[in-house]
């Protein structure tokens, strides 16, 4: 963020700020006195002078989320794969995955990959891969996730009768135009609720990355509790949050519901 300055500016008057989208609007709130420094967008900041800046998450960490959140959708594939067939080389491995992550607390995933196993790839990359404690958080969770998601595809996919599969492999189609056109859309309509479960599950378990010192809801909530001494009300603040967060979510997840399922109708009808 850059602020724009002017030298009109008089002492002992309150210093007002205010976030704007249009540099043509800030000059004029700025001329007129109405306001003392304007916050602009980074691309419209043009040579004013830089005082504070910030990003949520730096350049190399938010490519390492991108890296854990396709390296969980290749989990989830992989996965899949391993449960519903017994002939692919991964299969092995795929379930031996799925078995293992399921059988771990989410909590000790949290931790492993975001102290040893980090701090290993730190070590082993000269430093290069030093990610921030958020980012360490963000590939658990995908890492843990991605095995329940891969079993409940399994279902979906398992649920799906197999003459539907047969007839279409009878008629010329390719293994890709039957996933895309059979398997997956009734899949994703069979599974949907369930990973709406897994989502809200995921909303919530988010807070045990507050044991990396990451600075979520979770660890703000303390860190409050712990400056103000208040027993209560920084914990129920903190569950209403959630509670909120969860509503919104689950309110989401029943109208895409609604929508998948009664465009499935019409497709059958």
């Amino acid at each position: 963020m850059r602020y724009g300055e002017f030298l009109e500016i008089v002492p002992d008057q309150p210093f007002k700020v205010r976030s704007l989208q249009d540099n043509n609007t800030a000059t004029q709130l700025l001329k007129s006195g109405r306001i003392t420094a304007a916050v602009l967008p980074p691309e419209l900041a043009g040579d004013l002078p830089l005082i504070w800046e910030k990003t949520y998450l730096p350049p190399a960490d938010k490519t390492a989320a991108t890296i854990a959140f396709v390296g969980g959708v290749l989990f989830v594939l992989l996965g899949v794969v391993g449960a519903i067939t017994t002939t692919h080389p991964l299969v092995v491995f795929a379930n031996f995955f799925v078995d293992t992550i399921r059988g771990i607390p989410m909590l000790v995933i949290i931790l492993y990959v975001g102290l040893p196993l980090a701090g290993a790839l730190k070590s082993a990359s000269n430093g290069y891969l030093d990610l921030q404690m958020m980012t360490r958080g963000i590939i658990a969770i995908a890492i843990g996730y991605s095995a329940y998601m891969a079993e409940i595809f399994r279902a979906g996919i398992e649920a799906i009768p197999k003459g539907q599969i047969e007839a279409a492999r009878t008629m010329g189609l390719r293994e890709w135009h039957v996933a895309r056109f059979i398997v997956v859309p009734q899949a994703i309509a069979i599974v949907l609720p369930a990973l709406g479960n897994e989502f809200i599950a995921m909303l919530k378990d988010t807070s045990l990355v507050s044991i990396l010192s990451v600075r979520d809801l979770t660890q703000r909530m303390r860190e409050f509790q712990a400056q103000s001494f208040l027993a209560f009300e920084p914990f129920n603040s903190a569950a209403l949050v959630y509670v909120l967060l969860t509503l919104i979510a689950a309110s989401g997840i029943k109208a895409l519901d609604r929508v998948v399922n009664k465009s499935r109708g019409h497709a059958e009808d």
